[in-house]
């Protein structure tokens, strides 16, 4: 009688035990190692995201270190405040902010387009950007707007047809543009950008969306082979891209030409700044400042431009403003020897440049600017005094 079976089962029974505990042995190296893995998985993953964020972060602080804000010159201050005093009260000695009469974080720009081969200058906007209140202002003056300039055609816009014509002087030409601005506002602009076409065409290619979602108020068909111009735009909202933004911006057969051309525009404006506003990353906006001086003619730095991007992102849809020239305004229908002209109305003009543009620390009146203007007779004089030549009768 056989009690344990044949030697050779035995044998069998003690090699699958052996090959059991072999395999409980190696499950339990495995299970450290399986868990070892998916902890060295998730230091990689965290190593990664930190060195990602340090990234970021030292490119953010080197950004922050990069930009400045410009430089302002001392201001020279209205003809009637000429030690920088506020005569409206000087039962004091003022202040050092009231000597120097400009206002703490105000920057003012002059932005200059040119449309056109024919070398006029048929965009000029002055902006006021108030980073202490977070406001920016930008006021649209009428290419026709008269200024008392030596010249027979005394519109704003031929400025550049004299400097860049006559001597090929660009930034001659700024200053000069500069000064006649000046000269309607109370004040030199603190610095000045001017953008042509294909400058503009690259910027608004340039933007996240590669364009600016736009509705176009009406049909836009208009072609002058002699400017190489042609405008063929279907009404409606769309994704307008650099040339077709190019096109709307030029449009100008509107009843009231060029006064709603500017209203246009702004909207235009109105709306990339929302875009840029709506992404709020300094990585689009650092893109976009080395796209924008790669396209325009500017005294500001990149690192001025930058510190300005930056500013700018503070503000809200509603802190950007844009101002026209309207018939309250000006008469936009002027005209002298058969030209077309602006011709500004002093209080209302006065007005508007105290309330949205006056970067002093007192008024600005009539008599601290040169507004070329008519009087009740429809002669023309200036409103300080400053002679011209007899023109316009």
């Amino acid at each position: 009688m056989k009690i344990f079976g044949s030697s050779g089962k035995r044998t069998e029974r003690r090699e699958d035990r052996e090959q059991q505990r072999q395999e409980q042995r190696h499950e339990r190296q495995e299970k450290p190692e399986k868990r070892g893995s998916g902890r060295r998985v998730l230091k990689v993953m965290v190593i990664f995201l930190v060195i990602v964020v340090v990234f970021l972060g030292g490119a953010y602080a080197a950004f922050m270190l990069w930009i400045v804000p410009p430089d302002i010159d001392p201001i020279d201050p209205p003809r009637r405040h000429p030690e920088g005093i506020n005569h409206a009260n000087n039962e004091e000695e003022p202040s050092d902010e009231v000597s120097h009469g400009w206002r703490d974080g105000v920057f003012t720009i002059l932005l200059a387009g040119e449309d056109d081969e024919f070398g006029g200058t048929d965009v000029v906007m002055l902006i006021l950007f108030d980073t202490e209140n977070r406001t920016m202002d930008v006021l649209s003056i009428p290419r026709d707007t008269v200024v008392n300039v030596p010249w027979g055609i005394k519109k704003i816009n031929s400025v550049k047809n004299l400097y860049t014509r006559l001597d090929g002087d660009y930034d001659h030409y700024m200053e000069a543009l500069t000064d006649e601005v000046a000269k309607l506002v109370g004040y030199r602009a603190n610095n000045w950008v001017t953008l042509d076409l294909r400058g503009f065409i690259a910027l608004v290619d340039a933007l996240p969306d590669g364009g600016v979602y736009f509705n176009v108020p009406v049909r836009m068909w208009y072609e002058d082979p002699c400017q190489d111009l042609f405008i063929n735009l279907q009404p409606g909202y769309q994704r307008l891209n650099g040339y077709q933004a190019m096109q709307l911006v030029r449009y100008r057969s509107y009843v009231e030409g060029d006064i709603q051309r500017i209203r246009v525009q702004h909207d235009f404006l109105q709306a990339l700044a929302d875009q840029l506003l709506q992404a709020r990353t300094l990585l689009v906006v650092d893109d976009l400042v080395r796209i924008f001086m790669a396209n325009v003619e500017t005294d500001l730095s990149a690192a001025n431009m930058g510190w300005f991007a930056r500013e700018f992102l503070y503000l809200d849809q509603e802190d950007i403003r844009f101002h026209s020239v309207d018939s309250s305004i000006a008469n936009i229908n002027d005209s002298v020897n058969g030209i077309s002209y602006v011709t500004l109305y002093v209080e209302p003009w006065v007005a508007l440049v105290n309330q949205y543009f006056n970067p002093f620390t007192w008024r600005i009146e009539a008599e601290d600017l040169e507004i070329l203007t008519r009087d009740a007779t429809g002669a023309f004089f200036t409103t300080s005094g400053t002679p011209h030549l007899n023109w316009g009768r």
